[in-house]
């Protein structure tokens, strides 16, 4: 699918055509790219980018054919929200992935600065009426911080509802 000037594969939202290895290559090669990626074990790519594919919870964009933006998703019941947030994300059994209507960014990879272009794309198209966590990326230097994010379809009223009726369930 085509968004503005970047080719998007998203297989869970749109129904196209993809290659599992174009991503996992692609995905891989950002990763290398980013400084809060490049020195993530190999063996973490068995827990952090193979289930976003096999669940087809992800967005990879391309450039002029190159990638430049990953993301992939949760969808998380409240079980499921606290091994995560308590948890390395190396830990996620597989059945988390998509466990419940809780969605969570599990990774947001813009290594090229396409990053508020990625949020962008995010709020107005494809998640336009979900109300959405994320864990703080600089949670080693700043402690644990959750953050809220809505799309664009979503008023406040609806999104204080949402987040009302689905609490944090954080125990110790």
């Amino acid at each position: 699918m085509r968004i503005d000037r970047f080719d998007i594969i998203a297989p869970g939202l749109f129904d196209e055509p993809w290659s599992e290895a174009t991503v996992l290559g692609s995905a891989t090669w950002l990763w290398m790219h980013s400084t809060a990626h490049r020195d993530a074990p190999l063996h973490s790519l068995a827990t952090l980018l193979l289930p976003a594919l096999k669940h087809r919870q992800f967005v990879l964009g391309s450039e002029a054919g190159k990638p430049v933006f990953y993301l992939s998703w949760l969808n998380l019941d409240g079980a499921a929200e606290q091994r995560y947030i308590q948890r390395s994300p190396v830990e996620m059994a597989d059945a988390d992935w998509n466990s419940g209507e809780r969605l969570w960014i599990n990774d947001f990879v813009a290594p090229f600065g396409h990053a508020a272009t990625l949020a962008r794309l995010v709020q107005r198209q494809l998640f336009p009426n979900r109300c959405m966590r994320a864990l703080d990326h600089q949670g080693e230097v700043r402690g644990l911080r959750v953050k809220t994010h809505l799309g664009i379809g979503v008023i406040p009223e609806q999104a204080k509802a949402w987040f009302a009726a689905h609490p944090l369930e954080l125990t110790a």
